[in-house]
């Protein structure tokens, strides 16, 4: 457990710091699913990683990131919800609200992130002023990445850690029925995110593909990664039928 917590804790402090942002953005390494897939190779069941991480990824599937400004860290969602839920063992539908809570709390501790960051830029004013380059340089690049260790790194280890074994001690003592009213809630937060994702993304062509999406999850009884894998395909065929047609 503790080289588990080490290598999430980590992950969360490389992506909110030297990783580049096309790789927490453009490629989704910040992504719930990716988080979801690491951890069911760690714990040895690549197949509930991969459910867990796409199940809480469809409430993250519509948010934006405008101008810096995160509505949810999907970061902490990701890497830190996702970790702590699997490895208490609860359902994904369980997990959902964990890691919708987490991200709401991080999206609420990134102002404090960048306060903070500005005191950085005050000491290479001053570097600047002095004509001391290196110095200058030092002070962007590691100044900010200190500060995530101590914000993100250490409060990420802490809840994952300790988390877990919480959150399995918790979930053995709520009653049957407030068990289920946090499934109802875990399984209605995707819903929102889809729908936020088709308010951005809506196209009367692409309804066809909501519907199979329906069918096959409310009649046929499939899971997520069919019909994400049966999705990929329709997607392909939609975006090849288009190139040629535009070709002509």
């Amino acid at each position: 457990m503790l080289i588990h917590a080490i290598i999430m804790a980590a992950f969360v402090w490389c992506l909110t710091s030297v990783g580049p942002m096309w790789l927490k953005w453009s490629l989704h390494q910040g992504a719930p699913l990716i988080a979801g897939l690491i951890n069911g190779i760690i714990l040895g069941d690549i197949a509930y990683g991969l459910t867990f991480g796409a199940t809480v990824m469809m409430v993250f599937m519509g948010v934006a990131v405008i101008g810096g400004a995160i509505p949810s860290d999907t970061c902490l969602a990701g890497y830190v919800g996702v970790t702590v839920s699997m490895m208490a063992g609860v359902d994904p539908s369980m997990g959902v609200t964990v890691s919708a809570t987490l991200g709401a709390l991080g999206a609420a501790a990134r102002p404090l992130l960048m306060t903070l960051n500005s005191f950085w830029v005050h000491r290479a004013d001053k570097y600047a002023a002095e004509g001391n380059t290196k110095a200058m340089a030092r002070i962007d690049v590691w100044g900010p990445v200190a500060l995530c260790f101590v914000l993100y790194f250490i409060p990420s280890f802490i809840v994952i850690y300790f988390g877990a074994p919480v959150l399995d001690a918790i979930m053995a003592v709520i009653p049957d029925w407030l068990l289920t009213g946090m499934g109802v809630v875990g399984k209605l937060l995707p819903a929102l995110g889809l729908a936020m994702l088709m308010q951005l993304l809506f196209k009367r062509s692409l309804i066809p593909f909501f519907i199979f999406g329906f069918v096959m999850s409310a009649y046929l009884g499939l899971g997520i990664i069919p019909i994400a894998i049966t999705g990929a395909g329709f997607a392909l065929m939609h975006y090849m039928y288009n190139a040629k047609k535009g070709a002509n």
